[in-house]
């Protein structure tokens, strides 16, 4: 019971982008990717930064 709780509590409260792979073109804006790519770090899971410069998506810049 205490699972399905938190399970349904944690699918309102994180947003569905968070849920899937992101590339650089499902952000709007350079400071949503670089937002985006520092708060799911640590690592790259999403692949955001291609030259490991700590910069994501650097051609929306």
């Amino acid at each position: 019971m205490f699972a399905a709780a938190l399970a349904a509590l944690i699918a309102i409260t994180v947003p569905a982008y968070a849920q899937r792979d992101l590339d650089c073109s499902d952000f709007s804006s350079w400071r949503e990717a670089q937002d985006f790519y520092e708060a799911n770090g640590p690592g790259d899971p999403h692949r955001l930064d291609a030259d490991n410069d700590g910069i994501a998506c650097e051609r929306l810049n």
